[in-house]
């Protein structure tokens, strides 16, 4: 008896569609990447891939600097002195610096259609004392459109407000740092991302969040095309003008999205001990909205609106969710921020 030897590939005989989704599942752009050497079909198919996730091992840009643990602070002093050395010596023009080719527009540029994205960076901006946890997501389209941030310090301390030094007024000073520093957090990552939803016109869900689990920013269809519009009517110049000419803008305008004027409903308990036995203390939660988001709305429409937004924010997390509801049984305050 005589055998048909066959030294095909079983992939050969796999559909294209098959594969495009044994692709999406697996969605890890390195991954996917080293796929392309198996072969030339692979080499071809991989770039079609559509549902990706990029793991950032560090975030870089056109004005990265080499020190990875420099702060928004240290940052910004370092700008103001670099505008300073302009206004002595404006004759002297600082070349704007190349892009890197790891970025992660770069490493895109490889995908021809991608739909559903997700960026993981390597850890959370926020820069916290020992016991304190953000939690925070924040929806964008061509700028912020809420934003929902839980903070809290753990342990058994008694103190209440005491427990951040100074009393109330302290513990009302930190819960406003909690709520501009994720804000500041969030605007970065989009900035970050601006390039990448221009140039991926097909993109329809764009998620980037952190390892830490610290926060996350989200831009649905509806968003990602505001965003996209914004930039074609012309609002790309104010993004564009600090990377160019001179370049010697400040530092927040020209690393992350302005954040508009918004209003913050804030829900806070001194104490709190949730059904697990987990202690917050200065628990606190807050719904961040531009002051001209929705036109004119009743109080209890705003209201219900923030409690809407509050509930859907932590819903995969049970510990968190629970924390969530606590806090909105308690009462809440209306505080208010000018754009910056």
């Amino acid at each position: 008896m005589e055998f048909e030897s066959d030294n095909s590939d079983g992939f050969d005989r796999l559909p294209d569609p098959l594969i495009h989704l044994m692709f999406n599942q697996i969605s890890d752009i390195k991954t996917l990447i080293r796929c392309r050497s198996v072969s030339k079909r692979f080499n071809s198919l991989v770039p079609q891939a559509d549902s990706l996730l990029l793991r950032v091992d560090r975030v870089i840009s056109a004005t990265d600097s080499d020190d990875d643990d420099d702060s928004f602070l240290i940052a910004f002093l370092r700008s103001i002195i670099k505008s300073l050395h302009h206004l002595v010596s404006p004759s002297k023009v600082l070349p704007t610096p190349a892009r890197s080719q790891n970025s992660p527009a770069q490493i895109l540029r490889e995908f021809e259609r991608i739909r559903n994205l997700e960026i993981e960076l390597p850890s959370g901006d926020l820069r916290l004392e020992k016991g304190t946890t953000i939690r925070w997501k924040a929806d964008f389209g061509k700028t912020l459109k809420s934003c929902v941030i839980l903070g809290f310090r753990s342990g058994d301390g008694g103190g209440g407000e005491a427990e951040f030094g100074g009393g109330a007024g302290a513990g009302l000073k930190m819960r406003v740092v909690w709520t501009i520093s994720a804000l500041i957090a969030a605007s970065a990552r989009h900035y970050m991302m601006v390039e990448v939803v221009n140039e991926h016109k097909e993109l329809e869900n764009l998620v980037i969040k952190d390892r830490d689990d610290e926060g996350k920013v989200v831009m649905d269809k509806k968003g990602l095309r505001e965003c996209r519009e914004s930039q074609c009517e012309g609002e790309e110049a104010e993004v564009n003008n600090a990377s160019s000419g001179n370049g010697v803008g400040l530092w927040w305008r020209n690393n992350r999205t302005t954040v508009p004027a918004v209003r913050m409903r804030m829900w806070h308990e001194a104490r709190m001990e949730l059904s697990g036995g987990m202690k917050m203390v200065g628990a606190t939660l807050v719904v961040v909205r531009p002051t001209n988001a929705g036109g004119e709305r009743s109080e209890v429409e705003e209201q219900n609106g923030d409690v809407g937004l509050a509930l859907g924010a932590f819903g995969e997390d049970a510990v968190y969710f629970e924390a969530v509801e606590r806090l909105l049984k308690s009462r809440s305050y209306i505080l208010e921020m000018n754009s910056f």
